[in-house]
């Protein structure tokens, strides 16, 4: 998503409940499984993005909803220690889908534990000891998160070490950060000097230290290297470049960046340099439950007769975030399950990495979705990544990856955003070749701006820009706007983007409903054929 929002990533809701979890029913036609989740441990072959964990049995639930930051970092280290081996603990926090939402869904069983504490009790076997932080140097959280996947640890604050070095715990400390760095940077250079070469080199994890018990079990379980890279500061960049430049291409960069100057784009720009991918991810939860639970993936979508062509404004709206993981985990299910879904079409871009870090999400988004609703990739395919920075030698790795994945989980059109310096640049020339030979999309959409306007790339697909809307007044005047000068004798093509975090389903239909018998709103498959039919191009 390209607006450098930062809220936009922080979507947080209903409070947490109780009970056993209730299996969703269904058989699903064309499906691929993804590949199958070990035994047990965790199973990273070369051809995943992501790893798959073990298949969860009985989970034990804690409530953090109440915790504070200590506690939130202590069982979200432990958990994930423990889910590493088999996936046994779930942590709840608030969420704006309702905190057990998703393991109903999953037809999950879990039992609640009445104190969080009781889990530590009943793991304590697993844990060797703890890692201590220190409260005056917030990036020893992030060091901490590290050497707790290193080390089979749980990393806490000095406050805690009383209770846990003594009775019925005895927890040996294993390193104390306490006093050894003396800012943010010396800490991190000092980790990538240090942990980076014992840490895996397949996952980069780049989370604000203030961030508690969210994906930091995804990244003890995958023993990742945790980081807090500042894009636009010279030495904080140099760090992570380091870092990057030893790491395969394609390999992805999990978490998010910090919102500041730099933000977004060039955190984006950096990592395409480097040939990696990013999965916004900074609050996501349970991934190390939810990437090991089994759930058959459509390979293809429902499709619909595509409309006779004719001298009409045909409009195409679609949801925003689809490159974010906790958006498909968080608002992307409140939005979904809003009763005026299906009342028009709409384009929902997701990511089809959730093939790997969460079958379960894509699975109930494709059974249940409307005829009215059309799957999409999210920028730029597998993971948000700009062509244009990212090495010539490599943007293969990216393409076929995408093709692959997109494949796999029935996607076939996506969503291109491309940057460079912080501004949006047109996908040209050898990279946009090589894109359209192996991702063969049926069309794409380009950016969001404030404008919209269907061009042909590279003389074989349909190329929308969408004008970006985030409210229901904004999206009548941009259609308005778009559409002023049609004199009515040829097809108009206009996409609209509706920015995911203000607008909603109903709010989709209202704009639908407004319009005048010019227009036709059309799904996102329909549209790129009615506009191949318009532009004189093969049908894909």
């Amino acid at each position: 998503m390209s607006l450098p929002n930062p809220s936009r990533r922080k979507m947080l809701g209903l409070l947490a409940t109780t009970g056993a979890g209730v299996a969703l029913a269904g058989a699903m036609p064309n499906t691929a499984s993804a590949a199958a989740p070990p035994a047990g441990g965790l199973s990273w072959p070369r051809e995943r993005i992501l790893p798959g964990f073990a298949e969860p049995r009985t989970l034990d639930v804690a409530d953090l909803t109440a915790a504070d930051a200590d506690e939130q970092l202590l069982f979200a280290t432990l958990q994930g220690n423990v889910n590493r081996r088999r996936p046994r603990i779930a942590l709840l926090r608030e969420s704006d889908e309702g905190a057990t939402t998703w393991l109903k869904t999953a037809g999950l069983t879990y039992r609640t534990a009445d104190d969080p504490w009781s889990l530590l009790s009943k793991y304590r076997s697993e844990i060797s000891g703890v890692i201590v932080t220190d409260p005056a140097q917030p990036a020893t959280v992030n060091l901490a998160t590290t050497l707790a996947g290193l080390r089979n640890a749980v990393a806490v604050s000095p406050d805690q070490l009383p209770k846990l070095t003594a009775a019925p715990y005895d927890l040996k400390i294993l390193d104390d950060l306490r006093g050894r760095f003396t800012d943010e940077l010396s800490a991190y250079r000092w980790a990538v000097d240090n942990l980076w070469p014992r840490t895996s080199h397949r996952l980069l994890v780049g989370l604000d230290p203030s961030v508690g018990a969210y994906l930091r079990d995804y990244a003890v379980a995958t023993r990742a290297l945790v980081l807090w890279i500042h894009a636009d500061q010279p030495a904080s960049r140099e760090l992570g470049e380091r870092v990057m430049s030893q790491m395969r291409a394609g390999s992805p960069y999990m978490g998010w960046f910090p919102s500041g100057v730099g933000g977004e784009s060039d955190g984006t720009e950096l990592t395409s340099k480097h040939g990696l991918v990013v999965l916004a991810s900074d609050w996501s939860q349970n991934l190390t439950v939810f990437g090991g639970v089994r759930a058959p993936v459509m390979t293809r979508q429902t499709t619909l007769p595509t409309p006779q062509l004719g001298n009409r404004i045909y409009v195409t709206f679609t949801m925003t975030e689809g490159d974010n993981l906790q958006y498909n985990q968080h608002r992307m299910r409140v939005l979904w399950d809003d009763p005026a879904r299906g009342e028009v079409p709409i384009n929902w871009s997701t990511t089809p990495v959730l093939a790997d870090a969460a079958p379960t999400f894509l699975s109930y988004y494709q059974r249940t979705a409307t005829r009215q609703d059309y799957l999409m990739a999210g920028p730029s395919g597998a993971g948000y990544a700009y062509p244009t920075p990212w090495p010539d030698d490599t943007f293969r790795v990216f393409t076929e990856t995408s093709a692959r994945y997109m494949r796999r989980t029935g996607l076939d059109s996506a969503v291109i955003l491309n940057r460079t310096s912080g501004s949006d640049v047109p996908l040209t020339g050898a990279k946009a070749r090589q894109y359209l030979h192996d991702v063969r999309p049926l069309g794409l959409l380009e950016a969001w701006t404030t404008r919209t306007g269907t061009s042909v790339l590279e003389g074989s697909v349909p190329l929308s820009v969408s004008y970006l809307t985030d409210s229901v007044a904004d999206a009548r005047d941009a259609i308005a706007k778009a559409s002023a000068d049609w004199d009515g004798t040829k097809p108009l093509f206009l996409s609209i983007g509706t920015l995911a975090w203000n607008l909603t389903p109903a709010d989709v239909a209202a704009i639908a409903g407004s319009l005048d018998s010019r227009y036709q709103v059309v799904r996102g498959d329909q549209y790129f054929r009615l506009a191949r039919k318009a532009l004189h191009l093969p049908p894909a």
